[in-house]
């Protein structure tokens, strides 16, 4: 049972990355097809969706640490989610402009029909099929972007802490159970300080190059991406081996 539940935990939390990060490429299907805001309003919907997989993924991890697992087996589980999480990232990032079509027919289609949850299931055949932004596409360019460097690193460090910040409170509640209850509550405020440091530090940054109508808007967008990639795929995987390391 502890095998299986924990063989599950890459797969949920891989698809919570790989649904939140599809849902910011929304923000450049809302900039090509001028709706920012409804770009940004199918960005939240569409992390309404992954809330269903968190709805899962934190009973779960309890479980495996109510159930008392190998600290060996919990370190290898913590390794391949954020390497499924990163992989899945990738892959969509590899197919951003697929999905910044379908967000501007998703768009287009609400538009059109004013009916917001039917939107989502629009034929492939249907308008809109805007080109998409592909001029910051290489990282020479995207890197001359006023603020696209800042945005990536913090974008990055942000991420880290998230990708990690649930797994090591669990850990840590693995290693000590008799408090274990308690520590891995942390996970929540690990998380909610994330949050806090993309709502107030990168998200208006972005929000303000959109609200500028600046050529430059997607491209912060993209730039915001690749932190996140380089933070869950890279960041993430150094710190748990530190933390791992000395423990």
């Amino acid at each position: 049972m502890s095998l299986y539940l924990v063989m599950l935990i890459p797969i949920l939390f891989g698809a919570i990355h790989m649904l939140e990060f599809t849902a910011i490429l929304a923000r450049i299907a809302g900039i090509n097809t001028k709706n920012n805001v409804l770009g940004y309003s199918i960005q939240q919907a569409v992390y309404v969706g992954t809330r269903l997989f968190s709805i899962m993924l934190l009973p779960v991890l309890g479980l495996i640490v109510d159930r008392a697992v190998p600290v060996e087996t919990f370190q290898m589980m913590a390794i391949f989610a954020l390497l499924a999480a990163a992989l899945a990232s990738a892959i969509v990032f590899a197919l951003k402009a697929r999905f910044v079509r379908y967000f501007q027919r998703v768009i287009l289609a609400y538009v059109t029909n004013k009916n917001f949850i039917a939107a989502f299931f629009v034929n492939r055949k249907f308008g809109g099929e805007n080109s998409v932004e592909t001029k910051y596409a290489s990282f020479s360019k995207l890197a001359k972007i006023p603020g696209a460097k800042k945005i990536m690193i913090q974008s990055a460090l942000v991420y880290a802490v998230y990708g990690t910040g649930i797994f090591l409170s669990f850990y840590f509640a693995l290693l000590t159970p008799e408090y274990r209850a308690s520590i891995s509550q942390l996970s929540g405020i690990v998380n909610a300080f994330g949050a806090v440091l993309l709502t107030f530090f990168i998200e208006p940054r972005i929000s303000r190059g959109i609200d500028a109508n600046s050529k430059d808007a997607p491209g912060l967008v993209i730039a915001l991406l690749l932190g996140r990639l380089f933070g869950v795929a890279v960041l993430s995987q150094i710190v748990l081996a530190t933390v791992f390391w000395l423990t």
